[in-house]
């Protein structure tokens, strides 16, 4: 049966995008949501693109619990209140005409990350304070910390997430996935902020609870001995797999050409011991046909070091369905270039860069990093 999942997960792949032996054939690009609210923009987005061979983009339509769509369920980013326009459908509209695959990039769990309220008043935050992960099990007290953060923008880390163990999250993300698969035929769905906070989060109350319906242990108490008690990292781990498990049999139903990916963390081990991501896991059961491993550290020693630990723990038959994650922004275009020859050598199935801010602002970067690409 697993070789089946992985035989599936294969052919899905290749079918989407196939690989060529001599060069990437799968050249992704982040398109960051400030670059997608009118025509203007995404028409430049799709031209450069097309001038610079990307065939994918990754194009955020969901930052902080807001949409760059149409949605029932979703509150509307404050970028976009002032008029009607969908980004979402334009650009795929403008992709196609280009052949330029448009995957819908969500942030899932990460919700708010400002000092200040939402200006809606139906988002999330507001709203459902009871659906936030924690570092404590207590729920949190938004206005109080909104008030912290203020005085000190690291008092909340990277701000607000969700609480992937809370059932009614669940249900309300795949809720919003399902939307988008009813009203938009998708090239495909990247999941991003498919983690939690950092390690010592995943205390929300109603998480615990149940956690503690299964286990008779709970963090900072005693254990009672119990044969097969589940640990509760491996419960925090389950409960994000479990929603990618869901939400790829959702996606294989309505859209079954939609490719599914993840932006990972880089290194495995870290991946499933500080933020719950077993994307190898995820791999191997087909939740996912891709992998973006977010490698965008500065460093190349450090960046062969986190291909090793891909290395080591992928089965080899899954290397191709990992797409190198690559970041422009805190690098010159020489070292970039070395970690995309070091990704080439390790036969992956392409390379992502983060992001085409970068490019906007200095377009002559991407002019030298193509050399490296072909």
């Amino acid at each position: 049966m697993k070789f089946a999942r992985v035989v599936f997960a294969t052919l899905i792949f290749f079918s989407a995008y196939p690989i060529n032996a001599k060069e990437f054939f799968n050249k992704a690009l982040w398109i960051v949501r400030d670059h997608i609210t009118s025509k203007r923009l995404i028409d430049e987005v799709i031209q450069f693109a097309e001038n610079n061979n990307y065939n994918t983009l990754f194009v955020q339509i969901r930052g902080r619990g807001d949409a760059y769509y149409s949605s029932k369920l979703v509150p509307r980013t404050h970028l976009l209140k002032a008029n009607e326009f969908d980004p979402l459908k334009y650009i795929l509209k403008k992709g196609k005409n280009k052949n330029i695959k448009i995957h819908a990039w969500m942030n899932v769990y990460y919700l708010w990350s400002s000092s200040q309220k939402p200006f809606q008043n139906d988002h999330l935050l507001l709203n459902h304070p009871e659906w936030l992960d924690n570092k404590t099990p207590d729920y949190i007290d938004v206005e109080n910390i909104l008030k912290l953060t203020k005085k000190n923008k690291k008092a909340n880390g990277e701000g607000f997430y969700l609480a992937p163990t809370h059932p009614e999250v669940d249900a309300h993300l795949q809720n919003v996935v399902t939307e988008l698969l009813q009203n938009y035929q998708l090239d495909g769905i990247h999941f991003d902020y498919i983690r939690y906070h950092a390690f010592g989060w995943g205390m929300n109350p109603v998480g615990l609870k149940s956690f503690l319906n299964h286990s008779s242990t709970m963090p900072g108490l005693p254990s009672l001995n119990l044969q097969n008690k589940p640990k509760f990292s491996d419960f925090k781990k389950s409960a994000i797999s479990k929603f990618l498990e869901k939400s790829s049999v959702r996606i294989r139903a309505y859209q079954p050409n939609c490719v599914i990916s993840a932006a990972v963390k880089p290194n495995l081990k870290s991946a499933h011991k500080n933020f719950g991501q077993e994307w190898d896991i995820w791999l191997d059961k087909g939740y996912i046909d891709w992998a973006v491993p977010m490698n965008y550290t500065r460093d190349n020693k450090l960046f062969k070091e986190n291909i090793s630990s891909i290395k080591k723990g992928l089965d080899s038959k899954l290397i191709e369905n990992v797409i190198m994650g690559i970041g422009v922004y805190n690098q010159n275009y020489k070292s970039s270039g070395q970690k995309i020859i070091e990704t080439k050598k390790s036969k992956f199935g392409g390379v992502s860069i983060f992001s085409y801010t970068v490019f906007k602002t200095d377009p002559a970067y991407s002019k030298k990093l193509n050399k490296y690409m072909d």
